[in-house]
């Protein structure tokens, strides 16, 4: 099965089955140093792109939350 394949299949899967999936993936990642290291290069990456938030903006987001519920 390509990886392909089997994202299109997980997609289709209830959140509690892509849940455990991913807790899976990442119990193997963190047994992994390569993966691990891999895993912060690509966030340092998105970081450096843009894709961050301000101290203020998590704040807010905090706030929001607490507001609803969560």
């Amino acid at each position: 099965m390509s990886a392909a394949e089997i994202k299109s299949e997980v997609t289709r899967l209830p959140l509690a089955d892509r849940l455990e999936i991913a807790d899976l993936l990442a119990e193997q990642d963190r047994n992994d140093e390569a993966a691990r290291r891999a895993r912060i290069a690509r966030r340092m990456q998105s970081m450096d792109d843009g894709r961050k938030i301000t101290l203020e903006q998590l704040a807010s987001l905090h706030e929001a939350m607490k507001t609803v519920g969560l």
